[in-house]
């Protein structure tokens, strides 16, 4: 596969994805939020999970299932759940 279709596939499927560059980190698929503080940012994407754990978190934008988050990102960690879309 090359690139391109890499690329095209990545947008296709509903998962959790996340993008980090410095201090700044675009999560897509977020379906809800479930945990917000200034250490750890978890947000769901329907069958799993994906936490944002740092310092001085903050959401910056939450459109379109789509959310920014800045501050010190140390670990980005997902986890799975049985529950259904």
């Amino acid at each position: 596969m090359n690139l391109k279709e890499e690329f095209l596939f990545d947008f296709a499927v509903k998962m959790p994805r996340i993008l980090v560059s410095g201090n700044a980190a675009v999560l897509d698929n977020i379906k809800k939020v479930a945990l917000i503080s200034g250490e750890q940012i978890i947000v769901s994407s329907g069958r799993r999970f994906t936490a944002i754990i740092g310092r001085n978190l903050e959401i910056k934008e939450l459109a379109d299932e789509r959310m920014m988050i800045e501050g010190e990102i140390d670990e980005v960690r997902f986890y799975g759940t049985s529950q259904e879309d």
